[in-house]
């Protein structure tokens, strides 16, 4: 049963992939991971305020729709994604389970941000590809229960 939130919530979600193998290393896999994240945030299960896709993890800034639990909307970004890679991708894809971290207000959020659009640089990726800052017109802004 999908449970329906009494309030709505934000969350900064990091999810690892099997064994750390560095399976969006290739661009065609991250290309259809971000594909696949806005499958579903054009869907309305959540909407998208960042993310990047690393070689072997990614970030997400999400806040699920009042009748998605945060659960059900890592099943539909961890499996809606593996479907679709079935043609390209043999074996695991994803580490179990993942990291979430509920954000608690506009500081927070900012932080967050912030975190997930540094990440290629604090690793020393030069003009990375795969982040949301290259797809402004399909994020969504702060939402309204975190501004001030």
């Amino acid at each position: 049963m999908t449970r329906i939130r009494q309030k709505q919530s934000t969350y900064a979600i990091t999810i690892s992939t099997f064994q750390q193998h560095r399976h969006f290393q290739r661009t065609a896999n991250a290309e259809l991971f971000i594909a696949t994240l806005f499958q579903h945030r054009d869907k309305n299960r959540f909407q998208l305020h960042a993310f990047v896709v690393m070689p072997d993890h990614v970030h997400v800034l999400i806040t699920p729709a009042t009748d998605q639990s945060t659960a059900k909307c890592i099943q539909y970004i961890k499996g809606g994604y593996s479907f679709a890679a079935r043609q390209q991708s043999a074996g695991e894809i994803w580490h179990n389970g993942y990291h979430e971290h509920r954000i608690r207000d506009t500081d927070d959020y900012n932080n967050q941000l912030l975190y997930i659009q540094n990440n290629p640089t604090r690793k020393q990726y030069e003009d990375y590809p795969h982040v949301h800052t290259r797809y402004p017109d399909r994020i969504d802004p702060i939402p309204n229960h975190l501004l001030p």
